[in-house]
C-alpha cells in the first residue's frame, strides 16, 4: 500500500521571521520538502553579499506530513508480528510492521517504514532500545499505533539518531533512557491522553513529546513538537543525570509549561543549551515556554514566543 493515503493529518507548515512569526500549527499550506533548501540559499546569500540577516529567526520550514514520515511514493511490504533484530547492521526498509520492533544488536537502521504496533498489556514502544545498543538509525519512518492504548509510546531507549520522523498518537514521543541521542526535523504531535490512566494510578495521562531521564549528549533540533498534555520536553533525571542537554532551532507548544526541567535527587544540570527556538503560548500555565531551578545554569538565547515575538524568560521552578 502507498505510505501516504492512510493519512488524515491536517496540513501543517508555517514560517517564522524575527518581523512576523505566525507559527499557528496544523492550518497553514503544507510546503514540499524541497523548500528546505531555502535555509542554506539564504546562508549563501550572506557569505556572497555580506549582508547582515537575523539569526534567531530565518525562515525556517516545519516538520510536517510532507516533510516526516515515509516519502511519497513508496510502497510498503506489510509484516505481520513482532520484529527482534539480532544480526548487527540489520536494514529495515520499506515495511508496514503491525508489531513491535525491539533492537538487539548494533548498527540497525529502520528507514522507510510504519510502525503500527498491536495491542498491549503494559506499557512498552514501538521501537525499543533499551539496550542501548550503538548506532541505531531510524530515518524517514512513522510510529502510529493502530490500536489506541495508554500503553503505547514511540521510541524508548538510546544511543540513536532519528530523523524526519512522524510519531503520532502515542502517550510520550520518545523516552530517552541514556546517552547519545539525536532527535532532528521530526513531528510529534497529536498525543494521546487518558483522564483515567491505568500507567498513572487512575488519574490523567503525563503524557510528553520527549522525555528524557538520563543520560549525557542529548540533542534535539529542528523538530515540530506539539499537543502534549504535560510537556514538548520533560527531563526527569528519574534514571540518573542528565548532562549536556541542547535544545535547538524547534517550535514547541503546549503541556503544563512546553520545556521542564527537573533536579531531583540529581541536582542541577550541566552544559543544558536552549536557542533559538519559537514557543507557542498554549500552556497551561501562563507564559511557561520553559521552567527549571535557578541552579541549573542554561545557556539561554534567541527564544520568542508566537505570534507577538515576545522574548521567553525561563520560569522559576
Amino acid at each position: 500500500m502507498s505510505s501516504k493515503n492512510a493519512r488524515s493529518i491536517a496540513p501543517a507548515f508555517a514560517a517564522r521571521t524575527r518581523a512576523s512569526a505566525e507559527l499557528t500549527g496544523a492550518d497553514a499550506a503544507r510546503p514540499p520538502r524541497r523548500l528546505a533548501l531555502l535555509a542554506a540559499g539564504a546562508a549563501l546569500i550572506v557569505a556572497f553579499t555580506g549582508l547582515a540577516v537575523a539569526p534567531a529567526h530565518a525562515t525556517t520550514v516545519l516538520p510536517s506530513a510532507s516533510t516526516t514520515g515515509v516519502p511519497s511514493g513508496i510502497t510498503l511490504k506489510v509484516h505481520n508480528g513482532d520484529i527482534n533484530v539480532t544480526k548487527p547492521g540489520t536494514v529495515l526498509s520499506g515495511l508496514d510492521i503491525r508489531g513491535l520492533v525491539k533492537i538487539s544488536a548494533a548498527n540497525v537502521t529502520i528507514k522507510n517504514s510504519i510502525i503500527r504496533g498491536r495491542t498491549m498489556n503494559g506499557p512498552g514502544a514501538l521501537i525499543n532500545n533499551l539496550g542501548g545498543f550503538s548506532n541505531l538509525v531510524v530515518t524517514d519512518t512513522e510510529l502510529s499505533p493502530t490500536v489506541a492504548s495508554p500503553h503505547a509510546n514511540g521510541i524508548y531507549g538510546y544511543n540513536f539518531t532519528a530523523t524526519r520522523l512522524d510519531i503520532n498518537n502515542v502517550i510520550d514521543g520518545i523516552h530517552v533512557t541514556g546517552s547519545n541521542v539525536l532527535i532532528q526535523n521530526s513531528w510529534i504531535h497529536d498525543h494521546m491522553h487518558y483522564l483515567k490512566d491505568p500507567n498513572q494510578g487512575g488519574s490523567p495521562s503525563h503524557d510528553d513529546s520527549i522525555q528524557v531521564q538520563s543520560g549525557n549528549n542529548v540533542k534535539v533540533i529542528a523538530n515540530r513538537l506539539t499537543d502534549s498534555h504535560s510537556a514538548a520536553v520533560q527531563i526527569t533525571q528519574d534514571r540518573g543525570v542528565v548532562s549536556n542537554f541542547v535544545f535547538t532551532n524547534n517550535y514547541a507548544n503546549n503541556g503544563a509549561c512546553t520545556v521542564n526541567i527537573a533536579e531531583k535527587a540529581y541536582g542541577p544540570l550541566k552544559g543544558t543549551i536552549i536557542k533559538d527556538n519559537t514557543f507557542g503560548r498554549n500552556t497551561k500555565v501562563s507564559n511557561c515556554a520553559v521552567i527549571a531551578k535557578t541552579t541549573t545554569k542554561i545557556a539561554f538565547a534567541h527564544n520568542y514566543y508566537a505570534p507577538d515575538n515576545t522574548a521567553v524568560v525561563v520560569k522559576k521552578g
